[in-house]
């Protein structure tokens, strides 16, 4: 061997070296940007997490607001089958014949007729349901002949 070739070997040597510093430096940045990739995956997975929660708790209230609203449709039923009940009372008992004595027959003013039950002592609602008006047009006819009378 002479020296030429040996310089050819050595030079061949750092050759060598060099490309394996360069192999090393590429593995060394592609090991880096995967640590970052990682780390950004489990920022995203801790993000994911606390947002689950988030969601678990809102459906837990939303769950607790569900079983109020229930609560709720239950008790407002209950209480529209009562007020159907008192409904279809008062309309039993709105069409029971009446004791007392009927409003003067033959075209006597629905005025007259209710000043008459009013001095029979009947109540503004069993007026009304004997001549079959409104509660307030009786109260405005018993208020007219006070008017009168004075």
């Amino acid at each position: 061997m002479t020296l030429n070739s040996i310089e050819y070997w050595v030079l061949a040597q750092v050759g060598l070296e060099i490309i394996l510093v360069l192999l090393l430096v590429f593995f060394l940045l592609k090991i880096r940007s995967m640590s970052k990739l990682l780390q950004n995956f489990q920022e995203e997975e801790e993000s994911v997490t606390s947002n689950f929660g988030k969601l678990s708790d809102q459906l837990a209230l939303l769950d607790k607001k569900r079983l109020t609203l229930e609560e709720t449709l239950e008790l407002l039923g209950e209480k529209a089958s009562t007020l159907r009940e008192q409904s279809t009372s008062r309309r039993l008992a709105a069409s029971e014949p009446y004791n007392a004595v009927s409003p003067n027959p033959g075209g006597s003013s629905l005025r007259l007729q209710v000043e008459d039950l009013h001095l029979q002592g009947l109540s503004l609602t069993e007026i009304s349901r004997r001549l079959g008006l409104h509660p307030t047009e009786v109260k405005m006819a018993l208020d007219l002949a006070r008017l009168k009378a004075e």
